[in-house]
């Protein structure tokens, strides 16, 4: 790939000028609001979500002011911007040390670790400046994060990934303050081991959100405490996202366990970030290719102005770069089953288990294959995407069916597979009587003998191929036949036509035979292989989301059924 002689904080500045310039008459003016110096959404009056985004805010400011190249270098209206934000994090301060995430989390640790980590860069780019005209933010900014020492002392987590921010958290402030007891409590969290597969995944599967938040809070956490055993789990990570980038470099998100969950989202300041200072780590051309990219598709660039001006060697490391993988097929997890259950009650999906997952890629096709979840495939070519395939049965009120294991069967082969049980539940034994509540039956349940038990084994096969994929449905099932439903959802931007869909409703069919044909742009998906064996609009404890397009093929028991799924583009 030929190296191309960019000026990074050109990139980042123009990106951050046009954001300035679109929200600076948001800031609240009105000294009487408690608001005063955070922004509003939009300038609708709606303030952004707490503190996280007011202090994400300054780093936009921040930056804009101290960077050299700067149309707002130095201006003094902006100082005084920025001063009237420190002044609402002071303002919002509990006595605590802690901040709040103002629709969400009170009093919070984790959101205060966040605070921490921009408000630390801020001041350390600022002192850097030797500018009068800071010294006073730059006095707030060093009271605010001190104040936060007692909260972070003391407070806890609520997520996996809260661990690692209170980590970077921690050492940022020893860095300012050397104060022993934080080191000694980032160790206590570092000492619980990292939620790190071998394959790279964290626990929470974020893609889009979570993953370049450990990454970096990690990363400081080994700088500031020379952790260098830190630094291996961070590449690994990263190293998994060349299999995650779907075509225009959209991230895999379809099967997180966070807010990204499902969400288009694509590379932003902070993989810019992670991906740069790991590749100066590593000296490594993937790396570096990476944030490349990032920088092309972020779309906030204060985070990476900041890391620029506060860690320029590391930074700005020259390595060569090189196209990102577009071609490939790995399974991760391999070894894995998920977690799920067929059994009642059932559990239903898995999104922290690293469970067994398939990405293939040939192009503009991107496929997911996923365990834990009743949506177990996703499909994208160019601009069209099937969101979700999901075999939903008449079985005991199991709806979509999750899938606990993905073994190979072959070149390019896999399959899918969940035993279900259904059963009864028999009289309490008389010793069993006096250990329940009448009123509270569900707690009765575990003490009751099963009867009637009853195992369904349900099995997809999934063949890969550079135009496709083809699925096989097989549900070995007697007397009585069972009702069965395969879904298809579509991204609500395109189109669905077929000669055999009949309407549902304004936002789903049924495919009662043939093929169907979804088109986004000149982008085209179809699925062939209708079916209608009974007239069930949605099978029991199921739903035909009205955000997307589904088409429903609808299938009794015993199952066999081969569909098969190709793309392409309208000039081909």
């Amino acid at each position: 790939m030929e190296q191309t002689v960019l000026n990074e904080d050109a990139v980042l500045l123009e990106v951050m000028e046009a954001r300035w310039r679109k929200i600076k008459i948001s800031q609240v003016r009105d000294k009487s609001s408690y608001w005063h110096g955070a922004f509003t959404e939009n300038g609708n009056g709606k303030p952004y979500e707490g503190l996280t985004s007011s202090d994400a805010l300054l780093s936009l400011t921040v930056s804009l002011y101290a960077h050299p190249g700067s149309a707002y270098h130095r201006d003094a209206g902006l100082l005084r911007v920025i001063c009237d934000q420190i002044g609402f994090l002071r303002r919002a301060q509990l006595p605590s040390g802690c901040i709040s995430l103002h629709n969400c989390n009170i009093d919070s640790p984790p959101d205060t670790g966040f605070a921490v980590h921009f408000t630390a860069l801020c001041l350390h780019v600022l002192e850097k400046m030797d500018d009068p005209a800071v010294k006073e933010p730059c006095t707030e900014l060093r009271l605010f994060l001190q104040r936060t020492i007692p909260g972070l002392m003391a407070g806890g987590i609520h997520t996996p990934n809260h661990r690692w921010v209170l980590c970077g958290a921690l050492a940022l402030l020893y860095e300012l303050f050397g104060d022993e007891r934080l080191r000694e409590r980032a160790d206590r969290f570092l000492a619980e081991g990292l939620d790190i597969n071998p394959d790279g995944e964290w626990t929470e599967r974020s893609n889009a959100i979570y993953n370049a938040v450990c990454s970096i809070f990690l990363y400081q956490t080994a700088r500031v405490f020379g952790y260098d055993d830190l630094y291996e789990p961070i590449a690994r990570n990263l190293r998994m996202m060349q299999y995650m980038l779907h075509p225009r470099s959209e991230i895999a998100t379809e099967y997180s366990s966070r807010q990204d969950r499902g969400e288009i989202m694509r590379l932003n300041a902070s993989y810019y970030v992670a991906f740069r200072l790991m590749a100066d780590r590593n000296a490594d051309p993937l790396f570096h290719s990476f944030a490349r990219e990032a920088l092309l598709t972020l779309q906030a660039g204060g985070e990476a102005l900041l890391y620029r001006m506060f860690l320029p060697k590391a930074m700005n490391a020259v390595l060569p770069l090189q196209p990102l993988p577009d071609r490939y097929e790995v399974f991760l997890n391999r070894e894995r089953t998920a977690p799920v259950t067929g059994t009642i009650p059932y559990q239903r999906t898995a999104f922290h288990a690293g469970s067994p997952l398939i990405r293939y890629r040939q192009g503009e096709l991107s496929v997911t294959v996923i365990a834990g979840q009743p949506e177990f495939l996703y499909l994208q070519f160019g601009q069209a995407r099937l969101l979700g395939v999901r075999l939903a049965l008449g079985w005991f009120g199991v709806a979509g069916t999750p899938f606990a294991a993905i073994r190979q069967t072959g070149d390019h082969a896999y399959e899918l597979s969940m035993e279900l049980e259904g059963s009864y539940r028999d009289a309490l034994e008389e010793d069993a009587v006096s250990q329940t509540d009448p009123l509270h039956f569900a707690e009765s349940i575990p003490l009751r003998i099963k009867t009637n038990v009853t195992v369904l084994p349900v099995r997809v096969g999934i063949r890969l191929d550079p135009a496709g994929v083809d699925l096989h449905y097989r549900v070995e099932a007697g007397t009585p036949p069972l009702f069965a439903q395969a879904v298809y959802a579509f991204a609500s931007e395109g189109s669905l036509e077929g000669p055999d869909l009949a309407p549902i409703h304004a936002h789903a069919s049924w495919l009662k035979s043939g093929h169907l044909i979804y088109s986004c742009g000149e982008d085209w998906i179809t699925v062939d292989g209708g079916a209608f064996q009974h007239g069930f609009e949605a099978l029991r404890n199921d739903g035909l989301d009205p955000g997307v397009q589904s088409a429903a093929v609808n299938y009794l028991t015993p199952l066999e059924a081969t569909v098969r799924i190709r793309c392409g583009k309208a000039d081909t």
